[in-house]
């Protein structure tokens, strides 16, 4: 939630004649801090200036003048503590607290680089997961009060479940046959026909990658997606800010997490799909591989191409509604390409998927707002706030605030 100037009438008008701020420096680091961001980091993107030079002093850079802030040893004006608010992504009313918030329920991290732990969160992901957590409360206290049942699916699995076995389940929850899926016409309604498949199962699943505005873009290199798998909200955001057709093998990705009872973070690889070195994600990302490319079927469509190999594999991927770099693996993992042949195909992808990325950023025009709205949360999201404000069990500015809506944009949604 961003609180503006509202907060401004708990400082007195003494102070705010000084111009500066009576903030817990404690507080201004842990923020900072959680946020992931180094000194010099942080002093570039809230813009900190250099103080003036002293006579007969050493000159002192931003990084130091930010670093006194936090011991205590001098206080930021109030448009530099906004700043900072901004960069940090965090209210501005967090930085008058006694101490630093409670933090909010762990999840966890699946996501690696290379062979590694991911790094640091960014300021923006670190405020996305916030809300999200948030979100997902409210949803979870709205149905204990509806008194809704506990969903018997979630957890249902384990990791020692083969695959095919896997896969069985997940056809006959979501009701969907292969023959099914053949019939939808493109990887974009192949993700909306998965996605109200889940809806209809009692599964939340949101479209979010930023916090706000297009400037708030987070990579899908950071986060791919996530899985809350609570047994009476079970919730699943996928970042949009990746190919549609790598899209649907996250939100696939993330369904199998649920019926593991595994909540957590994604970024595994779409280039590639085989990222993460955890048991749950490789079982997740066969579990996803199989759902949408069957063995059995890729080997019975599947020609050896007599000319360029990328030709072959996107006549595969049009036809099975996932990305070329997920035919590809599925190839080199059933021994009919080699690694050398495989790195090609994931050359050739990378090199098409930052093409398009450049073109996107040059296209303008977008969907109304509402539209965007239902895009992003979802059917499911939107008509559980609705029922809730219309029964009085949440006020409309609670429900617009959670779905991160201006009051009146959630009125004309539900309109």
């Amino acid at each position: 939630m961003r609180i503006s100037e509202n907060c401004l009438s708990l400082i007195p008008q003494n102070t705010m004649q000084q111009r500066s701020i009576p903030i817990n420096p404690t507080v201004l680091q842990w923020a900072r801090l959680e946020a992931g961001l180094s000194l010099h980091e942080a002093a570039t993107r809230a813009k900190v200036k250099p103080p003036r030079k002293k006579k007969d002093e050493p000159a002192l850079t931003a990084e130091d003048r930010l670093a006194a802030w936090e011991d205590g040893k001098d206080t930021p004006s109030l448009s530099q503590l906004k700043k900072i608010a901004s960069a940090y992504r965090r209210p501005l009313l967090t930085f008058f607290l006694a101490k630093p918030p409670q933090k909010v329920v762990a999840m966890a991290d699946f996501r690696t680089v290379g062979n590694r732990l991911f790094p640091t969160d960014s300021p923006e992901f670190s405020a996305l997961r916030r809300r999200i957590i948030l979100l997902h409360q409210e949803l979870r206290a709205l149905a204990e009060d509806a008194g809704n049942p506990k969903l018997p699916f979630i957890g249902s699995l384990s990791e020692n479940t083969p695959v095919q076995q896997f896969v069985g389940t997940l056809r006959a929850a979501l009701r969907v046959s292969v023959e099914e899926q053949r019939r939808i016409r493109n990887e974009d309604a192949m993700f909306g026909y998965l996605r109200d498949l889940a809806h209809n199962m009692g599964i939340y699943v949101l479209l979010e990658g930023n916090v706000g505005n297009h400037h708030s873009n987070i990579p899908a290199e950071e986060f791919r997606g996530i899985a809350l798998a609570d047994d009476l909200v079970p919730l699943v955001v996928v970042n949009p800010n990746d190919a549609k057709a790598a899209m649907v093998f996250t939100l696939m990705h993330e369904l199998a997490h649920l019926w593991l009872g595994s909540s957590g973070v994604s970024n595994f690889n779409a280039l590639g799909n085989n990222g993460g070195d955890g048991s749950h994600e490789k079982l997740c990302n066969s579990v996803a591989a199989e759902f949408l490319v069957p063995e059995v079927e890729l080997r019975a469509k599947w020609k050896t191409p007599e000319g360029v190999l990328s030709h072959s594999v996107d006549a595969a991927a049009k036809y099975f509604k996932v990305s070329g770099a997920v035919i590809g693996r599925r190839l080199l993992d059933m021994n009919i390409i080699d690694d050398q042949e495989y790195g090609s195909i994931l050359a050739f992808y990378k090199a098409r998927w930052a093409k398009y990325k450049e073109n996107q950023s040059q296209q303008e025009g977008a969907p109304g707002p509402a539209q965007m709205a239902k895009y992003r949360l979802g059917g499911k999201t939107i008509q559980t706030f609705i029922v809730a404000a219309r029964e009085g069990r949440i006020g409309l500015q609670d429900a617009a605030r959670l779905m991160n809506l201006p009051v009146c944009r959630f009125e004309q949604v539900m309109r």
